[in-house]
């Protein structure tokens, strides 16, 4: 996590940095689409300095590429969720 931090310092945009803890293990997000809503079925993330992509397929959340940790997917959706009410 220390490479993230140098790295969000450099990127262009100014999104809120989350901090998530998922099974003992910290987590900085950052969201890199300006709205969220609930009709999403794609929210492109940064996640501890790489780029990933949740989508929405059916009820549950996945990353785009990484077909191995669904419930991780689906805990980042419900904090952004939480966080912006929707």
């Amino acid at each position: 996590m220390q490479g993230t931090i140098g790295l969000a310092n450099k990127e262009p945009h100014r999104s809120q940095v989350f901090r998530i803890t998922y099974k003992g293990q910290d987590y900085q997000l950052v969201m890199l689409k300006k709205e969220l809503s609930r009709q999403d079925t794609e929210v492109p993330i940064l996640l501890d300095g790489t780029d990933q992509k949740l989508v929405k397929k059916g009820d549950s959340w996945f990353f785009e590429h990484i077909d191995s940790d669904q419930h991780f997917a689906t805990e980042i959706w419900r904090n952004l969720s939480l966080r912006y009410r929707i």
